[in-house]
């Protein structure tokens, strides 16, 4: 792993911490509000966001095997997805990546429910410190939708993962997004916002490989203006509705 100049290393128990801030950044970051920053540190979304995508890409990934070696959580933020990603792929070590170093502070409490060793990294997405297939398996959990050069990171995530490595992407999509109350609660470059089909053509046009089978799109309660009362009392709409998340478990090519 390449470091950037500076690194701070503390000790928790078996697992190492290692802190370091890439200065180069050149995708604009649009920081969270206070609100959201609270949010994704919330039991509400570690059970049924950030959990439920995890299920989702190990029912995606199948028999094709879930024990990964290296593993990066990029845009880690609070850190609630480091144990949830050891429990449910078992990676040898992860190394969770955020820009905020106020959001690594925060994830330094998740670690000590980490048995594999746990390093953090500051830095950015779209500019990663890290050598050419550092990684066999990235998670990119609701991070895509914060930044404006969508395409560099995938760029990126492709560089630094091994041949055959697997991306495991999960993306709230435009119409949630664009939707008013997260316009109100929550911040995003809302110009670059996708449908699911879009996020599709990007991590195909990046290189990535996958199959209809490795997607999955839905519309979550939790994205739905009405937190999908009306389809719990038998409701259905006329037309099928636009869906408001993307599930892929992608892959880079072995050759």
């Amino acid at each position: 792993m390449n470091e950037a100049s500076s690194s701070e290393v503390r000790r928790f128990g078996s697992n190492a911490e290692v802190v370091s801030e890439n200065t180069a950044t050149r995708s604009r970051w649009v920081p969270e509000t206070k609100f959201g920053q609270w949010f994704i540190g919330t039991r509400i979304w570690e059970r049924y966001v950030v959990e439920e995508s995890m299920r989702t890409f190990v029912r995606l990934l199948g028999g094709r095997g879930r024990k990964r070696g290296r593993g990066l959580d990029a845009g880690c933020g609070p850190g609630v997805s480091l144990p949830l990603l050891e429990r449910y792929f078992a990676p040898a070590m992860i190394i969770g990546l955020d820009i905020d170093p106020g959001e690594i502070e925060r994830a330094r409490a998740h670690v000590r429910r980490c048995a594999c060793p746990v390093e953090f990294v500051r830095g950015d997405v779209a500019q990663l410190v890290f050598a050419d297939s550092s990684f066999d398996l990235i998670l990119c959990h609701q991070t895509l939708h914060h930044v404006v050069d969508q395409a560099a990171v995938l760029r990126e995530f492709r560089r630094v993962l091994a041949p055959g490595g697997v991306l495991l992407i999960a993306e709230s999509c435009r119409e949630f997004i664009l939707s008013t109350p997260v316009r109100v609660l929550f911040r995003h470059p809302n110009e670059v916002q996708k449908t699911a089909g879009e996020y599709q053509r990007l991590l195909r046009d990046a290189g990535f490989s996958f199959t209809s089978a490795d997607v999955e799109t839905s519309r979550p309660f939790w994205s739905l203006a009405d937190w999908g009362l009306r389809e719990r009392l038998g409701w259905r709409a006329q037309r099928e509705a636009e869906p408001t998340q993307v599930t892929v478990v992608a892959f880079k090519p072995a050759v």
